[in-house]
């Protein structure tokens, strides 16, 4: 590969990098550090330039590569417009319609299901719209047993580890056991949404233009970089925390390719949401 060509590889890398922090940093609604996470505007405007680029380069015989990339970021984007407009209103119908309240496990279990709906639904819709599969999401069986294999071994170690750090903490074990079950259903609506927003709708459209490993750099370092804005760390701990996330997120993706699956990958993740509820949360 000549000079041109690698300054073309690293030019689309840090091109592709900076769209994707412009969704999952910049539109996202989860924290307010910068001016447009409470933006309408920016969300439907950058949506808006997303969708324009798939069509214009679905049109382009020469770019015609690249829409399917561009659509990713159509997609991924429309959800935090759809969020911004519909989250409350949907997470309070639902609290009102089971009487909860979000100072409770089951409170913020409905709230998760409520966003993971919001996110999820419209992009499964838009790529039954755009003539895809579900498969090129990744939603198929792949290789299940290796996948569900690593999977389960990350829960139960996770989990253990979990135990003993809260144990060693002195939490209130009997106290915390009727919450495990609504931390379980939150951290795997929680894990399903990510690994399908963050990864899943963008590897396999990804690999062709800048090829497998690429690929799933350029998905860990978005799901690091947004989880620094991460609400409940500060300071340095919130860029350790990133770190964490960052090597979580390089594993997910991983195991989405060479399983060519989501299903372990949303095991391994729920695990180590569950992880942090139980070490972290529970005291």
């Amino acid at each position: 590969m000549n000079w041109r060509e690698q300054a073309s590889r690293i030019g689309l890398f840090m091109l592709l990098l900076t769209c994707g922090l412009l969704v999952f940093v910049l539109g996202v609604d989860y924290h307010s550090r910068f001016p447009t996470n409470t933006s309408g505007a920016y969300k439907i405007g950058l949506s808006a330039v997303f969708l324009t680029a798939t069509v214009l380069l679905r049109r382009s015989e020469r770019l015609s590569a690249y829409w399917r990339v561009a659509f990713a970021f159509f997609a991924a984007s429309l959800t935090n417009v759809l969020t911004w407009y519909c989250a409350v209103a949907l997470r309070d119908w639902l609290l009102n319609l089971f009487q909860l309240s979000l100072e409770t496990a089951q409170g913020l279990t409905v709230a998760k299901l409520s966003d993971a709906l919001l996110r999820v639904v419209p992009m499964l819709v838009l790529v039954r719209l755009a003539g895809d599969d579900m498969g090129s999401i990744h939603l198929r069986k792949g290789n299940l047993k290796w996948g569900l294999t690593i999977g389960l071994l990350a829960f139960v170690n996770f989990t253990a580890s979990a135990v003993l750090i809260a144990g060693s903490q002195d939490a209130a074990f009997e106290t915390m056991f009727p919450d495990i079950p609504w931390w379980m259903a939150f951290s795997l609506a929680n894990a399903f949404m990510e690994e399908v927003w963050y990864r899943a709708i963008f590897l396999e459209r990804l690999q062709p233009v800048i090829g497998a490993w690429p690929s799933v750099w350029l998905t860990a370092i978005w799901f690091g970089v947004s989880h620094v804005f991460a609400t409940y760390v500060s300071g340095v701990g919130a860029f350790v925390f990133a770190i964490l996330v960052f090597t979580l997120g390089f594993a997910f993706a991983l195991l989405i390719q060479k399983t060519k699956s989501i299903w372990g990958a949303v095991l391994f993740h729920t695990a180590s949401d569950l992880h942090w509820f139980i070490a972290f949360g529970s005291f």
